[in-house]
């Protein structure tokens, strides 16, 4: 979990894992109850050989934890000794700060209402990362005891605001062992939510309550929690519903207070509670829709005394279905309820013109999916409870009720070993990467590892936000201010060709006078620092003049009958006349998206002039050094020798890193060439992926 492999699939994560595992009892290897090695003879070639591990644990040495290395204890004394006292750390532009007492926190948000609240940095972090948004000043609470408090009450769990999310796992999961099945529904609804919440690393530092503050339509925990009755503690008490009672989460908190704990309560005789989510992913995927909803029945009967259906996901904020809830209670948990709570939610959670990633009428169909499941888990419920007045689940509705099961991986690994095989001949045999150990351990150097050389600059690019438009203006003047900031670099600085062709279409280094796509490289800026840089290119303010048409996806293309030239045909015998007399006709369309390289390493590249002649050294992560040679050669109009192309290794690339790597390592030799200094360029991943090409989408019109 949260570790992420493109090429090589998960099994030397996982091979590396099991060393450190005790041998499991059961072999894990059993396929509907034969062992694959116990398969027909004829699956395996007589002289491979078939082995389970390309590894002998006798290689390894012996596990020993008392061994492993130990947090030094000097720092551990000094930890305990030291007085806690409140951190300012102080940026350029901003300031983090640390306080460690409920009051010292309470006076700084008073001071700075406006100032958020940090512990995972799970919602503010990319909101500044991706949507720009600034904060002079941060406020990071997690040391302060009150907000770690765990707490059993008569009538039920508190869990402080800094708790992260695996603790509150942890302390579920313990409340579930110890107490009786009854009075832990709510505890075992939020477990399954955070069971598939982002993934282990993400649960390690974000915060329950940092879900409910930031009342975002994606949490998972919003909906069962309100849903549940959870009550938010400081000093006064909400009820978590009156959070999302005006249907846009503004409610209730004040940018000056603080949210101390909330309160789980247990459940109670005859109540019922479930949780909701369906995602594109099991694991790290933001919900399409969920919800959480819980029932509670008069006593001994099946009579609604009290119910509560709260959406999250597919609306702008966790939505409560209360009008629902409202005409359902006192009635009898039966079909015909059913019926009528499908029709009353549909009418109540209206979905917004443009549901968030469209799929509006898949989402109304999960709305009342999600009830339907509640209503037959419910009814399985009463059944046990009183198996003779209520009716049992039909066996064809079974699978609705029956939760996702993962199932623990097993492999086999087959490879060539012939005895008559030369020892030169890699071919089949199982032979670790050259590299191999040093991209374990971390000392494989990338370009970015690459040490900073003396007045090294740091380049990032200014991108076309147009599809197809003419350049009116390009206005760097408020760029130029930024500090650490050394100069813009645009097309007027190409000293010789700023248009490379590679093929029938040119690879152009800046837009000059018209953009023909998002993410072209127009300008650059070279900074003291990549900081620095980035935060100049965001400043550099184009003007465009939207050129018609603008044609974005295949179907427009179709429409405008833009086509690339030539077209490709083939063809035999006459379709036309074979269709004529054929018994059927089968036609369609089918469409697949596009896919994204997603090479661990993004576009890097590090030039370095070497003082003479126009002479550079290129370091760049390429599958095409001598298409980068070429093309750098090009655009600072010099012979292609005086550009010598290292490449060390390559962090992944999947036919990703050709084209687009020797435009960029053309727009860092001509910063480099302008400015007689070093220049390194990192893409992020952002800008990675809207420079780049990929494998594109396709759209294929079928007759049969």
């Amino acid at each position: 979990s949260g570790n992420l492999c493109r090429c090589t699939g998960y099994r030397p994560i996982l091979d590396a894992c099991k060393t450190f595992c005790k041998e499991s009892l059961c072999c894990q290897r059993k396929a509907n109850g034969k062992c694959c090695l116990d398969q027909e003879d004829y699956l395996f070639d007589k002289e491979e050989k078939v082995s389970t591990s390309l590894f002998s644990t006798d290689e390894f040495q012996p596990l020993d934890p008392t061994q492993e290395l130990i947090f030094p204890p000097e720092l551990m004394r000094m930890a305990e000794n030291q007085p806690k006292r409140t951190l300012f750390f102080h940026g350029e532009r901003m300031t983090w700060i640390s306080p460690v007492s409920l009051d010292e926190l309470l006076d700084l948000k008073a001071a700075h209402p406006k100032a958020p609240l940090v512990v995972g940095n799970t919602c503010v972090g990319p909101e500044m990362k991706f949507k720009g948004v600034f904060h002079p000043i941060v406020i990071a609470p997690a040391r302060i005891l009150d907000l770690n408090v765990v707490k059993y009450t008569d009538d039920g769990l508190t869990v402080g605001a800094a708790c992260s999310l695996s603790l509150v796992n942890d302390i579920l999961t313990n409340a579930i062992s110890e107490f009786p099945e009854e009075k832990t529904k709510i505890f075992c609804a939020v477990l399954q939510q955070l069971r598939t919440l982002g993934g282990e690393q993400i649960r390690n530092v974000a915060v329950c309550c940092g879900n409910i503050v930031s009342r975002k339509s994606t949490s998972d925990l919003n909906p069962i929690l309100a849903a549940s009755n959870c009550m938010l503690r400081g000093k006064r008490q909400i009820p978590l519903s009156d959070i999302f009672a005006d249907g846009v989460g503004n409610n209730t908190i004040t940018p000056e207070e603080i949210l101390v704990s909330v309160h789980i309560p247990y459940s109670r005789k005859g109540e019922y509670v479930s949780a909701f989510r369906q995602a594109p992913r099991r694991e790290n995927a933001l919900p399409i829709t969920n919800a959480g909803m819980r029932v509670l029945f008069e006593e001994g009967t099946d009579i609604i005394k009290d119910l509560s259906i709260f959406y999250g996901g597919a609306v702008l904020t966790t939505t409560s279905a209360k009008q629902t809830c409202w005409t359902l209670t006192g009635r009898h948990w039966n079909e015909q309820m059913l019926d009528e709570a499908c029709r009353l939610v549909l009418k109540e959670v209206t979905l917004p013109g443009s549901a968030s990633g469209e799929k509006v009428d898949y989402k109304k169909t999960l709305l009342v999916s999600f009830f339907y499941r509640f209503f037959l888990e419910v009814l399985q419920s009463l059944k046990k409870m009183d198996p003779c007045h209520y009716p049992g689940i039909p066996v064809e509705y079974g699978s609705v009720l029956q939760d996702f099961q993962t199932k623990m991986p097993w492999s086999i690994q087959i490879f060539q070993a012939k005895p008559n095989q030369s020892p030169q001949d890699p071919v089949g045999r199982p032979v670790m990467h050259q590299s191999g150990i040093k991209h374990a351990t971390g000392e494989a150097v990338y370009v970015d590892d690459l040490p900073s050389l003396d007045g090294e600059l740091f380049l990032a690019v200014v991108t076309s936000s147009r599809a197809h438009a003419k350049i009116v203006s390009i206005d760097t003047s408020e760029a130029l201010k930024g500090p650490g900031v050394f100069d813009i670099i645009t097309a007027q600085d190409v000293p010789h060709t700023n248009e490379f062709y590679y093929s029938s279409d040119p690879e152009i280094v800046f837009a000059r006078n018209k953009v023909i796509c998002v993410g072209q490289i127009v300008c650059a800026v070279v900074a003291d620092s990549d900081v620095h840089a980035k935060q100049a290119a965001a400043k550099v303010k184009i003007e465009y003049e939207v050129l018609e048409p603008v044609i974005l996806t295949i179907e427009e293309a179709i429409k405008h009958n833009s086509f690339f030239e030539p077209k490709r045909k083939l063809e035999q015998g006459d379709v036309d006349q074979a269709f004529e007399t054929v018994d059927n006709i089968i036609e369609g369309e089918i469409c697949i998206g596009g896919q994204e390289h997603f090479y661990m390493e993004t576009q890097s590249v590090l030039v370095v002039p070497k003082g003479e002649d126009k002479e550079m050294d290129v370091y760049v992560s390429t599958q095409h050094p001598a298409f980068i040679q070429e093309m750098v050669a090009a655009s600072l109009g010099v012979p292609a020798n005086r550009i010598m192309c290292h490449v060390k290794r390559v962090g992944g690339a999947f036919g990703g890193k050709i084209l687009k790597a020797g435009l960029l390592a053309s727009v860092a030799a001509v910063a480099a060439n302008k400015t007689s200094r070093a220049v390194r360029l990192i893409l992020s991943r952002g800008d990675d992926m809207l420079i780049t090409g990929g494998r594109h989408p396709f759209v294929g019109k079928y007759k049969v």
